[in-house]
């Protein structure tokens, strides 16, 4: 049977009301990750964090990630795959230095893909991402 551990605090508990979603989904040992985002807040109030800086924006999100791992008793090291969606793929690969450095020497499979938009105007960047408990 699934279970829905807390969100670490980034997002109020209406984003995940609104949508319907779950930040994190245990199954026996796969940690299943939804979209990470440069967001902060309550549905009606929603704050992007590092407007127009993808560099800072992702950086957010690789914490998100790291802190909902935590939660469950995972770590990056566990990771053993990340989607990341950006309106900016040129300037994401420019930030490539981000991910070698959390996910160091046994990195995950990945596959990056540059969209037209994401959930928020202002949002560069979304990760998503699959682990593993070892």
């Amino acid at each position: 049977m699934p279970t829905h551990p807390p969100a670490p605090a980034y997002l109020g508990t209406s984003v995940f009301d609104t949508f319907a979603f779950a930040q994190t989904v245990v199954v026996g040992d796969t940690i299943h990750l939804s979209g990470m985002t440069p967001l902060r807040g309550e549905v009606n109030a929603l704050e992007l964090v590092c407007p127009g800086d993808l560099r800072g924006q992702t950086e957010f999100e690789l914490d998100v990630l790291r802190r909902s791992l935590e939660e469950v008793g995972a770590s990056l090291a566990d990771v053993v795959s990340v989607t990341v969606y950006t309106t900016d793929i040129d300037g994401l690969t420019a930030h490539a230095d981000l991910f070698r450095s959390s996910f160091g020497s046994a990195p995950p499979a990945a596959t990056w893909v540059q969209v037209q938009r994401l959930l928020h105007p202002g949002q560069l960047v979304e990760i998503t991402a699959t682990a593993v408990r070892r």
